[in-house]
């Protein structure tokens, strides 16, 4: 029997949102249609949208630039689909704003028990109970960043796609500057997560399907990891 794990982040007024210029998402319902002589219908605007809300899949042209890199319009939906994957879940770690932001280590993921089982090619995706944070206005603030040690242990296992339940992977007061590498590696960023920790399977497989918007690196997507 499949067990199905959602693991998108709901878009909704209130959610994490990266810093200006990036808008807030502003959900609103649409006023009454003229044309319709005044009706109201069940439909929504959605202000505030960008390639980067919530939770989406984004390719290299991220940081090289449209124009020098592949769009996301260019990964066809089957590359993305049912993708052999391995969740590390590091724990589940509080917010704690008072000692300021957590390096995820080496160690920390070494630790976790299917660390082993990574296979070249898999998607890997890196919890640490984080989605529980998504309406939190420290969400980025507080959230874990990878070492650039860890970084590297990942970039090794040549990954299709890397993701996590955390939004900003550096650490802006003292960055690790990992992510030229990153991108260098031609890896499919995904993300952020929610629900991580409820994948308990040593394997599983991930379904990321981004909204087919053109022009773009990156689009809000809808993730699920299925288990056997």
């Amino acid at each position: 029997m499949k067990k199905i794990i959602d693991i998108t982040g709901p878009i909704d007024n209130g959610m994490w949102n990266y810093d200006e210029p990036f808008p807030k998402v502003n959900i609103k319902p649409l006023p009454p249609i003229g044309w319709l002589g005044g009706r109201t219908v069940g439909a929504e605007i959605f202000e505030g949208v960008h390639s980067q809300t919530g939770t989406y899949l984004e390719t290299p042209a991220h940081n090289y630039g449209n124009e020098n890199s592949y769009l996301l319009s260019d990964v066809p939906a089957e590359k993305t689909y049912e993708v052999p994957c391995v969740v590390l879940n590091v724990g589940m770690w509080d917010m704690d704003l008072e000692s300021g932001r957590r390096g995820i280590t080496v160690n920390d993921l070494k630790a976790c028990g299917n660390s082993g089982d990574i296979r070249e090619g898999d998607a890997i995706l890196v919890g640490t109970g984080w989605g529980r944070y998504w309406f939190d206005p420290h969400n980025l603030d507080g959230a874990p960043y990878f070492t650039k040690a860890a970084m590297e242990w990942l970039i090794s296992k040549k990954p299709f796609i890397l993701g996590s339940d955390t939004a900003r992977w550096d650490n802006l007061e003292r960055p690790e500057n990992f992510f030229e590498d990153f991108y260098a590696a031609d890896i499919l960023m995904a993300g952020p997560f929610i629900n991580l920790e409820q994948c308990t399977a040593n394997r599983c497989r991930l379904t990321v399907l981004a909204a087919n918007f053109m022009h773009t690196s990156c689009a809000p997507a809808r993730a699920v990891l299925i288990e056997e």
